[in-house]
């Protein structure tokens, strides 16, 4: 198992690709932490871990836009599992609305969840990795809009399109500390979120679909084994880098 007795703490991990990423690390091996606002989803998630891969699961319920909440699920985990090896920032949201219509509220969440709650979780994950002197991984999640555009997606491009120079940042400075900072660009990928946008009219399938050099949509699970690799010591020389897992849509040339 490539992440044997290691700790990952997972943001977003109640459900979508968060929670697919913390099933397969503990599949691998891993004690998780699963962070969340909505505990129900945390609980039914780490029930499944426990009973489905023997590994240790935490529910921690936070908001990532508060600094006192990302503090305690940190120390909670640290209490728990006495230190953390891995960070993945998973939570987020997606607004979909044209720039001219769009409200500074939906633009102030957008940052503050999806770039200001994984900069507190690199913070503070990343002092206890320095303090403890062992390395560490840490993993972001982006998206193809930080790479290209998209009308109506200018508060989330603006916050992923962000989380992706922070992820290169932090590599940068903490490579001495022997952390290996990464991010993951997903395209296409059949979540939760991706559901209400379809039901809204946002998104066409078939049409998305006829444009992915792979034929398909991605699955929560596509994103989970190059989010392992990145956690595991075989990616031990990649850091500050993008690892775009879309089916091919960002070489096409258009999204």
């Amino acid at each position: 198992m490539r992440l044997q007795h290691r700790v990952a703490l997972v943001t977003g991990g109640g459900r979508g690709i968060g929670a697919a990423i913390a099933r397969r690390m503990a599949d691998e091996g891993a004690d998780v932490c699963l962070v969340s606002r909505t505990f129900s989803e945390l609980e039914e998630q780490a029930r499944w871990i426990e009973e489905n891969t023997g590994r240790r699961a935490l529910p921690a319920t936070a908001d990532v836009r508060r600094p006192e909440d990302v503090r305690q699920t940190v120390r909670t985990a640290l209490e728990a599992f006495g230190k953390i090896d891995i960070l993945v920032n998973c939570a987020g949201i997606s607004v979909a609305d044209a720039s001219e219509e769009l409200s500074f509220e939906q633009w102030k969440e957008c940052l503050d969840i999806n770039l200001d709650g994984t900069f507190l979780y690199c913070q503070e994950v990343g002092r206890h990795m320095i303090e403890r002197g062992q390395g560490g991984k840490i993993i972001n999640i982006t998206s193809v809009v930080a790479h290209a555009a998209i009308p109506g997606r200018a508060a989330y491009a603006a916050s992923k399109g962000g989380v992706k120079q922070l992820t290169q940042n932090l590599a940068v400075e903490w490579g001495k500390h022997n952390i290996q900072v990464n991010s993951i660009t997903p395209g296409y990928i059949y979540t939760e979120i991706f559901r209400r946008f379809v039901e809204q009219g946002v998104h066409q399938p078939e049409k998305l679909e006829a444009r992915i050099p792979a034929g398909r949509m991605g699955r929560v699970e596509d994103i989970a084994g190059p989010a392992v690799f990145l956690a595991s010591s075989d990616s031990d020389y990649v850091t500050g880098t993008t690892l775009i897992v879309d089916g091919g849509v960002l070489a096409n040339g258009y999204i």
